[in-house]
């Protein structure tokens, strides 16, 4: 073995045993040689751990560094620890012994209009040796731990089994399904959503800035019930912030600051929340805020803002790029918030009642109503129960090209996270599932490690410079 694996190994043999010594006889760590035609081999091929080929390996041997964790028919498996998610190495072993702890998973129900479910390939891409797309990152993980489950953007009913709807970008939403939400939050149900004013994604799978031309939007709401709950987004305007921007490689080599592509981190995310606390630094591209003050009966928490400086430009600048962004930009006197959680009663959005289903012919006289086997429920107008919402403006940050980068490792893919955004996406459904101890253990795992303190000086020392020149220029 490799020395670096073998290092990292024993890292894992150490965490292992404080595993073992702080459960007190519950957990009991059992380790094995898996050498070539040995038992032990064929025990860690049938439970799932694969062995890997290094590349400088001329004796065809393979490595065997993954784990298996059981409780009575309950089994879960790590094939490989890659030392690429070494930050991630107590998170990923505490999920798979909740996996088998707890086999009756929780019920996630994911809405979206992109593919974060994955596409299978149609005929044509078949014909043309194309495959589908494997579901996102975020999603991939979920199933880890949950029952995901897909509900459509028409959807007339938020299954009850459903503890929490992760609504991803719901561009093209039918009213009936904000009316089915509605009835979810007033049953006391939890939600996610990522709502956004532009979705680079969805743009580069409709046809990129040709479609914008056209007139065609990437932006994505909840209008209605919003409204309802005393919030509104900024659905046609993107949030612009000099001091959180970006530096990119663009193509020419050059490196450009985009204030629209956020690098949040430090006090602009709130670290007295739970939730909050398991996001370090995030990267939200082309984000919107929310506005407003919530109704009586919910309470509102900011989690994450920008600085007193950001401002609001249209959502159209994108197609202008950086330069576009610095021409339009006008700087606020406030922060604007572009995550936050409501929780408490919800108000109906809906006080008359289910909106009424497109038009049907007119039936003839002589046809007369079916009986129908089961009543119709009578709607709610009034919140049975608390429910809460956690609602973020953005929703390419849950990209895998933007939360992480994928790589080759042995003969394995393996994904490393580069900035907290999948942490912010898992840990708020953790948390609404219930699974808090999950969600304290991924605020551990971010790559990213800001010198907040020298960018600020360096800040400081931009803005002095500049009020120098100012002065002194003839």
């Amino acid at each position: 073995m490799p020395v670096p694996l073998r290092t990292y190994a024993q890292e894992i043999e150490d965490l292992l045993s404080e595993y073992q010594q702080a459960s007190h006889g519950k957990i009991q760590v059992v380790k094995l040689d898996p050498k070539p035609d040995s038992d032990a081999e064929d025990s860690a091929r049938l439970d799932g751990v694969q062995g890997q080929t290094a590349a400088a390996n001329l004796t065809g041997d393979k490595i065997y560094l993954g784990l298996a964790v059981s409780c009575l028919d309950a089994k879960t498996a790590i094939s490989f620890l890659s030392p690429d998610r070494e930050t991630l190495l107590e998170y990923d072993i505490s999920r798979a012994i909740s996996s088998v702890v707890n086999p009756k998973k929780a019920v996630i129900g994911v809405m979206s209009a992109l593919p974060v479910l994955g596409r299978a390939a149609n005929p044509m891409m078949m014909m043309q040796r194309q495959r589908g797309s494997d579901p996102w990152v975020f999603v991939q993980e979920l199933k880890e731990n949950y029952t995901v489950r897909e509900v459509p953007l028409t959807a007339d009913k938020i299954d009850d089994d459903i503890s929490v709807l992760l609504v991803d970008y719901p561009k093209g939403i039918t009213e009936s399904a904000q009316f089915a939400i509605d009835q979810f939050m007033l049953r006391g149900g939890k939600m996610v959503a990522l709502l956004d004013p532009f979705s680079f994604v969805d743009s580069q799978l409709s046809g990129g800035q040709q479609a914008m031309m056209r007139g065609e939007t990437y932006s994505a709401n909840l209008d209605k019930l919003l409204k309802a709950w005393g919030l509104e987004f900024t659905a046609d305007k993107i949030v612009a912030d000099p001091n959180l921007a970006t530096k990119i490689q663009r193509q020419a080599g050059s490196v450009d600051s985009d204030m629209t592509v956020l690098s949040v981190n430090g006090d602009t995310i709130n670290k007295s929340d739970p939730l909050g606390a398991s996001s370090t630094d995030l990267l939200l591209p082309f984000a919107g805020a929310f506005t407003g003050t919530p109704v009586s009966g919910l309470k509102e928490e900011t989690l994450v803002s920008t600085t007193p400086q950001a401002g609001l430009i249209d959502a159209s600048t994108v197609m202008l790029g950086s330069e576009g962004a610095r021409k339009f930009y006008k700087p606020g006197n406030t922060p604007l918030a572009m995550a936050v959680r409501l929780s408490g009663k919800f108000k109906t959005a809906f006080p008359d009642g289910k909106p009424a289903a497109t038009a049907s012919p007119t039936p003839t006289p002589e046809a007369s109503p079916a009986a129908s086997a089961t009543p119709t429920p009578v709607p709610l107008k009034e919140a049975t129960n608390e429910g809460v919402a956690v609602l973020i403006g953005d929703s390419d940050f849950a990209f895998d090209q933007i939360a992480g980068r994928q790589q080759q490792m042995l003969n394995q893919v393996v994904f490393t996270p580069t900035n907290g955004n999948l942490n912010l996406i898992e840990s708020s459904v953790e948390l609404l599932a219930g699974d808090s101890n999950l969600m304290s253990i991924r605020s551990r795992t971010s790559a990213n490690r800001p010198f907040v303190l020298v960018d600020k000086m360096g800040s400081e020392e931009r803005r002095v410079g500049k009020e120098c020149r100012s002065r002194w220029s003839p």
